[in-house]
């Protein structure tokens, strides 16, 4: 019977309502922006040998859950989902990161509280699990051997081009953009 009021006295709670709601007095106190700005690595200069695409995806899917991530689909790269990212100014046109990145990953987190309605650290926190599971992929790919990039992407448009329909309980962000080959849609469709 404990169990069952925990949530109950929890959103009552005038901590928890803090720790959820309470937009940050400081942004340094959460990760995202670090990760969103830190250093991309380098492409290993030999590419890995791949297997088929189709176990490519199936294989970056189960990278995506270990890190975190609750879903993963791929779409072709198109203009109309890419925004600028902060750095707008040194950012490559369009329709070129189009060209020489094809392919889009998105990646879907699970989220109790969406960012965009609970501005307290829960909310925030989805931010950064979706920044270090992207983060994570596009290092591996590069690792691979091949081009990858986090940007700024219109989430709703990209993720519906990859065959994602995250929904309650799941939050999607940025992307990686990248030229390794893989298949559009989601692992084993």
């Amino acid at each position: 019977m404990g169990l069952l009021r925990w949530p109950l006295r929890r959103s009552r709670d005038p901590y928890w309502d803090a720790f959820v709601n309470r937009p940050l007095a400081d942004p340094a106190n959460v990760i995202t922006e670090a990760i969103r700005h830190a250093p991309e690595g380098r492409i290993f200069p030999a590419r890995s040998e791949l297997p088929e695409p189709a176990r490519l995806l199936n294989d970056l899917d189960q990278l995506v859950a270990f890190l975190g991530g609750s879903a993963i689909g791929v779409a072709r790269t198109e203009t109309a989902f890419l925004r600028p990212g902060d750095d707008s100014g040194a950012s490559p046109d369009p329709a070129e990161l189009a060209e020489d990145l094809p392919f889009t990953v998105v990646i879907a987190v699970h989220a109790e509280h969406h960012p965009d309605k609970a501005k307290g650290m829960a909310g925030q926190h989805v931010l950064h699990e979706s920044a270090s599971v992207n983060f994570s992929i596009a290092a591996y790919i590069r690792e691979l051997g091949y081009r990858a990039t986090v940007r700024p992407v219109d989430s709703a448009a990209a993720a519906k081009a990859a065959g994602l329909e995250p929904g309650r309980g799941e939050y999607v962000g940025d992307a990686v953009l990248t030229d390794l080959p893989l298949p559009t849609g989601r692992p084993g469709a």
